[in-house]
């Protein structure tokens, strides 16, 4: 038994990997002032000394949560890209790339071991689309994650408390909740496939399209050439764990 750990800006998921299954996944939105939380999230696994495989973009929450392993002397691995270069451009900072990315790489290798060419578009704090052509991670883009956009025009805009980013057909709404979903919707809809039609073209290449993140499951109704991906963190973290350790 391992659970899997992915870190990211504004949330911390986990899974258990056992006998090559992933189950119990659990949720935990987090402030990186308030440690203790973090802490707690784990409070069973550490009581249950269980084994762990981190992935994570905040050195924060990586620091806290290795000190307490080392305390509790609890078995951990962190991510090491290092062990990932040959599938990394040699152009590419190695340093400078978010573990998670070449992370989310590894949980298709295993489905589709035929594909060499993926756009991967992750829905998160930020939005990401990374690029892998011939199975090299070749870089990718960065963009404000579409509740980041949103969040302080809804929370300062105090008609609008109940407004729910979803699918919508509405070209355009007459009247404000109805405009800013149009807005959010198909603005970021435009957006996305803007970006995913110049790579495209760029590169001449028929890639393989994979959305992950919460806000995917909204977008893959808009296209269907996009396949969506609810663990592919943690199935990246689950080929890790068979192919690396």
């Amino acid at each position: 038994m391992i659970v899997l750990v992915d870190v990211g800006n504004t949330s911390i998921k986990k899974c258990k990997l056992d006998k090559g299954n992933l189950s119990e996944r659990e949720h935990l939105d987090y402030s990186k002032k308030k440690p203790q939380e973090v802490i707690n999230f784990f409070k069973n696994d550490f009581k249950n000394k269980e084994n762990f495989l981190l992935c994570s973009v905040v050195p924060q929450i990586t620091q806290l949560f290795t000190e307490n392993c080392k305390k509790k002397l609890l078995d951990f691995h962190i991510v090491n890209k290092s062990f990932l270069k040959n599938m990394i451009d040699k152009k590419i900072n190695i340093n400078e790339l978010g573990a998670d990315r070449i992370v989310n790489y590894l949980g298709l290798k295993a489905k589709y071991p035929k594909a060499k060419d993926f756009l991967i578009i992750d829905f998160g704090t930020a939005t990401t689309i990374d690029i892998i052509i011939n199975s090299k991670y070749l870089g990718g883009v960065i963009l404000p994650g579409l509740l980041t956009s949103y969040k302080n025009l809804i929370n300062s805009a105090s008609l609008l408390n109940d407004f729910e980013i979803k699918f919508t057909k509405l070209v355009y709404g007459t009247n404000t909740k109805n405009a800013l979903l149009s807005g959010s919707f198909n603005g970021y809809s435009h957006m996305i496939n803007g970006y995913i039609k110049q790579l495209q073209n760029l590169f001449k290449k028929r890639f393989k399209k994979i959305v992950t993140g919460g806000y995917g499951t909204i977008f893959i109704n808009s296209s269907k050439s996009l396949d969506y991906e609810k663990d592919l963190t943690f199935n990246g973290l689950k080929y890790y764990n068979e192919n690396f350790l």
